[in-house]
């Protein structure tokens, strides 16, 4: 072989056209090293579908969890009530009412943030569970006062119209779910306009013109109506307690 030969770099042909070795090995080189991104790049794309899949799952398991152990809480809390109002009354109630009071009073107290044992101890006081009272004063005048919550119907007119319910007729305060409702809304905005849950009860049993007028004019305030329902309130704290203990088990509610 001549020097020149010698000089020259080895090479092949390739379709007609000289192509050298190590020219060829790169491109041998960077196809492999493109083909092993590509499998890295899939796997990687596989590997990020398959944890952002489980991610969800996992967050959907954990979401179906909470709802199901709130669930079961509200579940609970009504299944205690209704026992705590059969112990009550179940001896003058219908069962079917009872669970339709229970239910009415544990909704109403998520969504106006009430503990559903204070609802009962008013309601207790003004009507003592009875839907179809009426109110009356000591004379033995009837107060025009109805239903549970003991509403009258100009008032519960007044919140009914705030909450953008239809027309109100007189018959409808004696229905549990529509005076439940509407008492609770109106002892909320009475708590709200004084700031305070004692006034806001008493303005509840008086009248916000009698609270506001005593305030004003530094006279003392009647609060033995806010003392009735407090008591009334712990003596279901105790009651529901002992049923609780018991396994909420009462011969009424068998």
């Amino acid at each position: 072989m001549s020097a020149a030969a010698s000089g020259r770099r080895l090479g092949i042909l390739f379709h007609g056209s000289k192509i050298w070795i190590s020219e060829l090995a790169s491109i041998v080189f960077v196809a492999a090293l493109s083909i092993v991104l590509l499998v890295l790049s899939g796997s990687i794309i596989r590997n990020e579908y398959t944890i952002h899949r489980t991610t969800c799952t996992i967050a959907t398991g954990k979401s179906d969890r909470i709802i199901l152990a709130h669930y079961l809480e509200e579940l609970r809390r009504r299944v205690a009530i209704a026992e705590l109002l059969c112990s009550i009354a179940g001896r003058n109630l219908s069962a079917g009412l009872l669970l339709e009071l229970s239910d009415i009073v544990v909704t109403n107290s998520i969504q106006f943030g009430y503990d559903p044992l204070l609802l009962l101890a008013v309601i207790e006081v003004e009507s003592f569970y009875l839907p179809t009272a009426r109110g009356k004063y000591r004379s033995g005048a009837e107060s025009g006062a109805l239903g549970l919550m003991q509403l009258k119907p100009r008032t519960a007119r007044e919140v009914a119209a705030q909450l953008e319910m239809d027309s109100l007729s007189q018959d409808d305060l004696f229905k549990p779910e529509i005076n439940v409702i509407l008492g609770v809304a109106y002892l909320t905005s009475m708590i709200s306009r004084f700031q305070s849950f004692k006034l806001g009860l008493l303005a509840y049993n008086q009248g916000p013109a009698v609270v506001s007028r005593h305030l004003s004019e530094n006279l003392p305030l009647s609060v033995e109506y806010y003392r009735k329902v407090l008591r009334s309130y712990y003596a279901l704290q105790k009651r529901s307690m002992r049923l609780a203990a018991a396994g909420g088990k009462t011969p009424i509610c068998r």
